[in-house]
């Protein structure tokens, strides 16, 4: 984390002068956590929407016209479940296979999201100013 917020501060907060860094900073974390909780909200929302995806791509051979979905269901018989807890234990480990790989789609979908936001980095610039400057600055803001 320590590696991603204080390149963030640095950015943004270089180049105010000393009076305005405070107001900047708390600018800056209100807009980061709002954008933060809205984030949150989308990943989980997707992931949500991706697992169920999932759930019915993995449940739809689940019939008694598939051999290997028969042959599991009668294993699972013979070791003295009924029908229904054969049912419901298929259901369950579906629904697992089904959220990880929800997991997995979000995970792919940030890592995209982070590499095209690396991009962001070479349109910032360094204020380049003399010692004199930055000192005055840093004093400034204390």
């Amino acid at each position: 984390m320590a590696g991603f917020f204080i390149p963030l501060v640095s950015i943004t907060l270089s180049g105010l002068p000393g009076h305005r860094i405070p107001a900047a900073s708390g600018l800056s974390n209100f807009v980061r956590i709002m954008c933060g909780g809205i984030g949150t909200s989308i990943f989980s929302t997707a992931w949500e929407h991706r697992s169920i995806v999932h759930h019915a791509q993995l449940v739809e051979g689940a019939n008694s016209y598939n051999p290997v979905f028969a042959n599991s269901m009668q294993q699972m018989g013979a070791l003295g479940l009924s029908q229904d807890q054969t049912v419901g234990l298929y259901n369950s480990m579906a629904t697992q296979q089904a959220v990880q790989l929800g997991v997995n789609d979000m995970f792919y979908i940030s890592a995209g999201i982070f590499v095209a936001l690396i991009v962001l980095i070479w349109i910032t610039r360094p204020e380049r100013s003399g010692g004199g400057d930055s000192s005055a600055a840093a004093s400034a803001a204390h």
